[in-house]
């Protein structure tokens, strides 16, 4: 049993000023005596297994660890699992953390804080940790099985907790989980689609469809509840990745895209994403994305050598001789390029060049690229057989 005036309590946020105003609630309204602090979900985890704590409160957008990413660790642990947490938000996050409410979390809070809010929050919280009703006692009972190996067990204490909330799409989910532990695809599919039907903010049994979709290769499925899905947290865009190529090979790129656009839109690292994006559509054959992206980048950091002269290649490639012809102009008069190329790529901008000039009968030019070139290497095969067809 928790006591409300004696337990101890975390406070997460990475904000100074939050937290000292968090801790002051609780003191004013008698709530806890013991109240310790972290900034950040792995300060967090590192005091919660090192400590006892009764209620942990976790602000939902932090540096380092997160405020899910520390739920999920919480969760996973059988020595923390049943800590009551309650998660604070802005408005702005409201609806993804009623997403996450539907999978862990005891409850949750909005910025800004009132007194009444949380005092009311607190209350409840306890309570229900104090004296849980008859499905979570079922809930409890069908954990204690599966962890035995009793899966048919689980199963069965699920549903009476099932009957208990009919609606909760925690439970059907979980239940789903179960029988995809037996081997069972139609009761899985079954349960996990249901869950979703009845609550339609259930994004993780939605992405646990697209899991199964994609494991049976029925990716209009897949695209399907991917798409109903709101896109957070670094699984999603795994999921979102995965789906996309697979979308590519099957010959669906306009639907590729419009999840790689998404991803984008959402990603905190942004460059990178696209740099991988593009690589995933290169490799792929999806050509004209993968230049938009490129093209967007270069005029963004235009020091990044390496990209224009993918970007460069790309168009030859695709038989933009115009457009090749720029990128490969401007990586030739650009200063520094030897510190950030090395000479195999520097070679390949000359010889294009040098073939580019010889097909348009400019043989003085193509000449100055492939003396350039043999300054560098001077026994390289390409250059000296273009010597040969140039003199």
């Amino acid at each position: 049993m928790i006591d409300i005036e004696t337990m101890s309590v975390l406070i997460v946020d990475d904000m100074r000023s939050m937290r000292l105003s968090i801790r002051n609630m609780f003191k004013q309204l008698r709530l806890g005596s013991t109240i310790r602090h972290a900034e950040n979900g792995r300060e967090a985890l590192k005091m919660l297994n090192e400590g006892l704590f009764d209620l942990a409160v976790i602000d939902w957008n932090m540096p380092v660890m997160n405020g899910v990413e520390l739920l999920g660790k919480i969760r996973n642990s059988k020595t923390l699992r049943d800590m009551p947490v309650i998660m604070v938000t802005a408005e702005a996050d409201r609806d993804t953390v009623i997403n996450v409410a539907e999978t862990e979390i005891d409850a949750y809070l909005l910025k800004p804080l009132t007194m009444k809010a949380l005092e009311e929050k607190v209350k409840n919280v306890i309570e229900s940790a104090n004296n849980p009703d008859k499905a979570t006692i079922h809930l409890q009972k069908a954990r204690e099985l599966e962890e035995a190996g009793d899966i048919d067990g689980a199963i069965n204490e699920m549903r009476i907790s099932l009957k208990e909330k009919p609606n909760a799409s925690r439970i059907l989910r979980n239940i789903g989980l179960l029988y995809k532990k037996n081997n069972n695809e139609k009761m899985t599919e079954k349960c996990l689609v249901k869950a979703v039907s009845v609550n339609r903010q259930d994004d993780v049994s939605r992405f646990l469809l697209v899991d199964f979709y994609l494991e049976k290769n029925d990716l209009p499925n897949a695209l399907n509840y991917y798409e109903k899905g709101r896109l957070t947290g670094q699984q999603a865009v795994e999921k979102g990745m995965l789906l996309a190529e697979k979308l590519i090979e099957q010959g669906m790129s306009s639907s590729a895209v419009s999840i790689f656009t998404q991803i984008l839109s959402k990603s905190r690292e942004n460059l990178s994403m696209r740099e991988t994006i593009v690589n995933v559509c290169v490799q792929n054959g999806e050509y004209n994305y993968a230049k938009s992206l490129l093209k967007k980048i270069v005029e963004e950091q235009p020091e990044r050598y390496d990209l224009e002269l993918k970007l460069a290649k790309l168009y030859a490639g695709t038989n933009e001789t115009d457009q090749a012809l720029i990128c490969f102009e401007q990586l030739d008069n650009s200063s520094g390029l030897d510190k950030i190329l090395t000479p195999e790529q520097i070679i390949s901008i000359k010889i294009w060049l040098a073939k580019f000039y010889m097909q348009n009968k400019k043989p003085f030019i193509a000449d100055n690229h492939i003396n350039q070139i043999l300054k560098i290497d001077p026994s390289n095969e390409t250059a000296l057989k273009l010597r040969q067809i140039n003199s």
